[in-house]
């Protein structure tokens, strides 16, 4: 297997990579994950191999550690505690070994810059550990349970027990729905009606209902669309 310096004789090709593009190729070559042994693959040796001493081997360095440190944030590597500078694989990590595996799971990632908070804390850990139909169901609950909220603080009164597509239609009723924008045209309105009952039949229903076998990357679709919709239901409340 070629050495990092080899790889990219031109040190600038390495530093274009993103750190999650870097990643790619650390999990392919044999020390890939010894922090260490890729600095003495890039650092200057007595052959001429290597880059040159300065701020290029620094910012090589650098790239290097954001690219193990982006593995270690997505829960592919963790440290050694012996050895700060040796990264080994999670459970999680071990499936994952070549490029096409990592680029199958970053497209699974679910962005945290993307999610309502209030999202982000109940369905996040569910996301991580793999558990993609309860948190997709978890996702469009608290859909549910936040319109019912909303709902009910513009004086709806509505149960407990009123919930799933039936709740969505009375919050936005074309015509007194208490979350409907009333100014909007009514194909509008009937369209926003039809978004949050279907989202709900779509997104929450099925998982409620039965075992699903959702990827990851339906998954994160599936609670950043929830969370587009925790956004203007939020809105509505103000």
């Amino acid at each position: 297997m070629p050495t990092l310096a080899e790889i990219f004789p031109d040190p600038q090709a390495l530093l274009a990579l993103n750190p999650e593009e870097l990643a790619g190729l650390l999990i392919e070559i044999p020390d890939g994950l010894l922090f260490d042994r890729l600095k003495a693959q890039v650092s200057p040796g007595p052959d001429g191999s290597g880059y040159a001493t300065g701020w290029v081997l620094g910012d090589v360095q650098s790239a290097l550690a954001a690219a193990l440190s982006w593995l270690e944030t997505q829960g592919i590597v963790v440290r050694d505690p012996n050895c700060l500078t040796v990264y080994s694989r999670t459970r999680k990590g071990r499936a994952i070994r070549s490029h096409s595996d990592l680029e199958a799971f970053r497209k699974g990632t679910l962005p945290l810059d993307l999610l309502q908070q209030s999202l982000a804390d109940k369905v996040y850990h569910l996301f991580l550990r793999g558990d993609q139909d309860q948190a997709v169901f978890q996702a469009f609950k608290e859909v549910e349970v936040i319109v019912r909220k909303a709902a009910n603080a513009k004086g709806a009164g509505y149960p407990d027990d009123l919930v799933g597509t039936t709740l969505m239609r009375r919050a936005f009723n074309c015509e007194n729905g208490p979350l409907t924008y009333m100014s909007l045209v009514a194909s509008e309105r009937e369209a926003e009606l039809h978004l949050f009952s279907g989202a709900i039949g779509h997104g929450k229903n099925p998982p409620s209902h039965r075992d699903v076998n959702i990827s990851r990357q339906e998954a994160a679709r599936l609670i950043v669309f929830a969370s587009h919709l925790l956004a203007i239901v939020e809105q509505r409340s103000m």
